[in-house]
């Protein structure tokens, strides 16, 4: 049964070994900030990069305010305390959500 959509996956990929989940891309300034963020030792959910990451994503979508979460998962589980989803409420969302959904924009 999965046999055509891995077939179609490597001949998109053109790989026939290990597909990655994600791959990293960097084209820019990655490695000095990054080395800024660990010489300021803010590492993990605040700092600087943080807040001006945020703002940007407010800014584009126009929301009033955005936070960034750790990961997807997070952010659906804040998004649906948000929604106010209650428990036995149907919510159908995708299965793989670690990678691809770690922000929530609120709009007000």
């Amino acid at each position: 049964m999965f046999k055509n959509i891995i077939n179609f996956i490597k001949e998109v990929f053109k790989n026939e070994d290990f597909i990655p989940l994600h791959e990293p891309t960097f084209v820019g300034n990655e490695k000095k900030y990054l080395n800024e963020c660990i010489d300021s030792t803010f590492v993990s959910s605040i700092g600087r990069f943080v807040e001006d990451f945020e703002k940007k994503i407010a800014d584009y979508t126009g929301a009033k305010f955005c936070v960034a979460t750790c990961n997807g998962t997070s952010a659906l589980h804040l998004s649906l305390l948000l929604a106010d989803v209650q428990q036995n409420d149907e919510v159908i969302t995708q299965p793989l959500s670690f990678v691809d959904l770690s922000i929530v924009a609120l709009i007000f």
